[in-house]
């Protein structure tokens, strides 16, 4: 798994690069490994990305999501609203 780009500080989520936290007013949508729609999510948004620095952080992410998937198929679901 390849390092992550924010972590949990004091309670808040920050940018490991700072520690610069998310403002409270921003809205944030998070995607799971174990959430069977996400790795179809992370290859579309892949397909768009422009920045190529980005989009290789991304093709990371979606090998790490595709391999918790293969190892953990049990643990795969629907998110709760």
């Amino acid at each position: 798994m390849h390092e992550r780009k924010y972590k949990i500080l004091d309670g808040k989520l920050v940018k490991k690069d700072g520690d610069v936290p998310v403002p409270d007013d921003e809205p944030l949508f998070i995607l799971r490994a174990s959430d069977r729609r996400a790795l179809a999510v992370l290859v579309a948004y892949n397909m768009i990305c422009d920045h190529l620095e980005h989009k290789a952080k991304v093709q990371e992410t979606i090998v790490d999501f595709r391999s918790f998937q293969e190892k953990y198929p049990e643990r795969m679901g629907e998110p709760d609203p």
